[in-house]
């Protein structure tokens, strides 16, 4: 058997039939519902071809992990820094500085292999908010690498076993990892674990070391039956790419396990020249799988930047060629002028670790940490246009006290970010009349009598709010609430503040403050079809044409209407109807009032605050 491995070109066809198939599902996932298993072909590639030659190596008794890892130092990291600092960037122009704060925790993420971990604890992979992350791609990056840390000690014990052992025990690693995935995750989202992802690279392994095995052996199926296998091979992939869902039952687990064995066998009969082999040497398609690392790694970022600066975060059709090209083209330049020549790089293994790891690294750190304080972001924060972090929203190891700080606090304002977004709107007020106020807020999460809902039961934050206000609320007598009234109304998706008996709980927690000097509700602010800041970037920094803030929002009335019909009923309880003053285009003085789609910003928060005690002072 060749001690190199010869070149297959089918290999790079099916790189490219793994990242188009991505590509379009993010450009829009209604035109291939299934492409996402493209990542998975690329999880099963690599298992295969990494083992291929680590094996052989381990076998010869020529496999040194020195040497292996020094290959995947040059074959991932050149490229991927050079994505990483153009994001890094270009995101300074575009994005908000709490968005930005949230690429510079997931870039670190990134350069440590862990973004999958960090993934998992958020948001889930196909969630729309998931758009807006430049760098969400990564996350299977990481995984894979994780999967390279481990598995080769593992092949080394194995390798010098019998077949038959071999066959078992990547058989046996297989089904630990399917069987995984039907264990309890504890809050984190499974698609982005390595361990429920294993089996994938694991297969592609038990491939390749069959594929040594059947050398080995001399066997050699016919052509015919060779053919025949790959053609209901192919099928069966494009029936996945066609059929699968984001919503697919059992994905990662064992829905996953058939787009993968479909690989698996392309990858083994795929090297037996047959009828159907042809389909798999088409130039353009193979150039495409020669790029596709670098095409991978650019796709996605071109496609945030795209939906961000269109006018409704949706990529129009007239700009799909043209971002297709851009991707092309930047794909092409780095793997012309980056990954072919750092391949052939031939410095040490600590060297390659120095100049492409550990420099780099330090490099896209500090450059973000330059400009996220720079002037890009501290104009936002002077003029008060994003979320303030200066506030005790979710933690309460000290006082939060809002308003006029000479005078104890006569007021306790309670519940979730609708309510923390209402400080400077409270702290203008406070020191105009001469009060102050304690806010304990947390986010997604009400205060009534029995609180009962997702987040309550999930949420450390919502537990100790609605503690506070069980325990002190007698020490105050003004009590003011504000929150998402919406969120109370039983439209799907239910949110995760929804507690069935809610508006039930709110009037028997009015009823035991009927003893208290005054209760505020404050109507809510509603959702709007675009960020509020996000906006301003666009008219302000980049010159593009303004879009016009509207309401999208189906439930916020319908929640105002509730609380204005419960306080009508007990005389010491008030509504501060700020909705009644809010800029109907969301926008003051030209500035924005929100940081983003359905918050008010610390500026927004005292414009509402002028102009409601320009009619009246809020307290009676």
């Amino acid at each position: 058997m060749s001690k190199s491995l010869q070149y297959r070109s089918d290999i790079d066809t099916l790189r490219a039939i793994a990242v188009l198939s991505v590509i379009i599902f993010h450009f829009n996932k209604n035109w291939l519902s299934g492409g996402f298993l493209g990542v998975d072909i690329f999880f099963v590639i690599s298992g295969f071809l990494i083992t291929l030659i680590m094996h052989r190596e381990m076998s010869a008794g020529t496999f040194t992990f020195h040497k292996f890892y020094t290959r995947r130092i040059k074959r991932i990291l050149p490229v991927f820094f050079v994505v990483l600092l153009s994001v890094v960037v270009a995101s300074a122009f575009l994005f908000p500085p709490d968005d930005y704060y949230l690429l510079g925790k997931m870039t670190l993420a990134s350069i440590l292999f862990s973004a999958n971990l960090y993934q998992a604890l958020g948001q889930g992979y196909f969630d729309p908010v998931q758009e807006e992350k430049p760098l969400l791609h990564i996350w299977s990056l990481s995984v894979e690498e994780q999967y390279y840390f481990l598995f080769p000690l593992f092949l080394l014990l194995l390798v010098r076993r019998a077949w038959r052992t071999q066959f078992i025990f990547l058989s046996l690693a297989i089904i630990l990892s399917l069987a995984a995935s039907f264990l309890p995750s504890h809050g984190l989202d499974k698609y982005y674990l390595p361990h429920l992802r294993a089996f994938e690279m694991i297969l592609g392994s038990l491939t390749a070391v069959y594929f040594s095995y059947a050398h080995e052996r001399g066997y050699v199926p016919g052509n015919r039956y060779a053919g025949f296998i790959s053609l209901i091979a192919i099928l069966v992939l494009m029936g996945c790419f066609i059929f699968y869902t984001p919503e697919t039952p059992f994905f990662p687990g064992v829905a996953g396990l058939i787009p993968c064995a479909a690989t698996a066998l392309l990858l083994y009969f795929n090297q037996f020249d047959h009828r159907f082999k042809r389909y798999f040497s088409y130039q353009p398609v193979i150039y495409i799988g020669l790029i596709s690392y670098s095409l991978y790694l650019w796709h996605w970022p071109v496609l945030v930047f795209a939906r961000h600066l269109s006018e409704n975060k949706h990529i129009p059709n007239h700009w799909i060629a043209a971002l297709g090209v851009l991707m092309l083209v930047l794909s092409f330049l780095t793997y012309r002028w980056v990954e072919q020549p750092f391949r052939k790089n031939k410095l040490s293994l600590w060297k390659n670790v120095l100049f492409f790891y550990a420099v780099p690294a330090a490099l896209v750190l500090t450059v973000f940490s330059q400009l996220n304080q720079s002037w890009l972001m501290r104009q936002y924060y002077q003029e008060g246009l994003t979320r303030s972090h200066t506030s005790c929203h979710n933690h309460f190891n000290k006082k939060c006290v809002w308003g006029d700080s000479a005078q104890k606090p006569k007021v306790l304002m309670l519940g979730d970010s609708h309510a923390d977004h209402y400080k400077t709107f409270i702290d203008y007020i406070g020191k105009q009349e001469g009060w102050s106020a304690t806010l304990i807020t947390a986010d997604t999460c009400a205060y009534v009598d029995n609180y009962d809902s997702e987040v309550y039961r999930s949420s450390q934050s919502c537990r100790l709010q609605n503690q506070y206000g069980r325990e002190h609320s007698q020490e105050y007598p003004i009590i003011m609430l504000a929150m998402r009234w919406g969120s109370q109304i039983p439209v799907a998706p239910l949110s995760q503040a929804y507690d069935y008996d809610f508006f039930n709980k709110l009037e028997n927690t009015l009823q035991q403050w009927s003893d208290k000097e005054a209760v505020y509700l404050f109507t809510d602010t509603p959702t709007i079809q675009y960020p509020g800041l996000e906006s301003y970037i666009r008219r302000v920094r980049l010159g593009l044409e303004p879009i016009r803030l509207r309401v999208n929002d189906a439930t916020y009335q319908a929640g105002n209407s509730k609380i204005k019909e419960i306080a009508a009923r007990y005389d010491n309880v008030y509504i501060v109807d700020t909705m009644a003053v809010l800029p109907k285009d969301f926008i003051y003085d030209n500035k924005p009032i929100y940081s983003d789609l359905d918050h008010l910003n610390p500026y927004g928060g005292k414009v509402l605050a002028q102009l409601y005690t320009a009619k009246q002072p809020l307290l009676k």
